[in-house]
């Protein structure tokens, strides 16, 4: 069960092809519009895609990236990261075009890519298919969006960013636990030394001739 929990970007990437392949057999429709669609609709959005083309950019950033970051945290980090990155960078989608229509992980997707280039910014991973840090993948990416939003495209270019800037600071927040962790394992075997000297200087002086 532990390892089948390391493929938990395997496991995102499987219900985001059966969510499409029901799209496509039986129609149904996961995307949001605000005051058109219910309201369970929005998270249903995430899951989502317009066409393959669509679909398969976003399985390859969770393939590639989410299982890297996933092995580098937990499951609870993996999916709570996507969830809360799609979430904001859905949400924030209606800044810009309060009457557009959301669907895609594409916001999730980006989240898991920035949160894992911020967290451990040296792993190698790819840039528009060339092996690079993740600190240039990023860089990458955020140009590529910007530059989008100057452009006229029916992709959400500024839910992309968001995903980004959100995977960015849960990134920031993993990295100062990691710190914190460090900090409290070297208190801690300073204090074991202490104890051992302590035992020690305690035997020699009323144990020892």
């Amino acid at each position: 069960m532990n390892t089948l929990k390391k493929f938990s970007a395997i496991h995102l990437a499987i219900i985001l092809g059966v969510v499409y392949v029901l799209q496509v057999i039986i129609g149904f429709e996961p995307g949001f519009r605000a005051r058109v669609s219910p309201e369970w609709k929005f998270l249903t959005s995430f899951f989502g895609h317009s066409d393959m083309e669509h679909l398969y950019n976003n399985l390859f950033f969770i393939t590639l990236f989410g299982t890297i970051y996933r092995l580098l945290t937990s499951e609870k980090i993996f999916w709570g990261t996507f969830i809360i990155s799609a979430l904001f960078a859905n949400t924030t989608a209606f800044i810009f075009y309060p009457d557009s229509y959301i669907i895609g992980a594409s916001g999730g997707a980006m989240g898991l890519l920035s949160a894992l280039a911020v967290y451990k910014p040296r792993k190698i991973g790819l840039a528009l298919g060339v092996p690079a840090p993740m600190y240039a993948v990023l860089a990458v990416y955020i140009l590529i969006n910007f530059a989008g939003i100057t452009g006229s495209s029916t992709v959400a270019y500024e839910a992309h960013l968001f995903g980004l800037v959100t995977g960015f600071v849960i990134g920031i927040w993993l990295r100062e636990r990691e710190d914190e962790e460090e900090k409290a394992g070297k208190k801690a075997d300073k204090e074991s030394d202490n104890w051992e000297d302590k035992i020690r200087n305690w035997e020699q002086k009323y144990m020892l001739d």
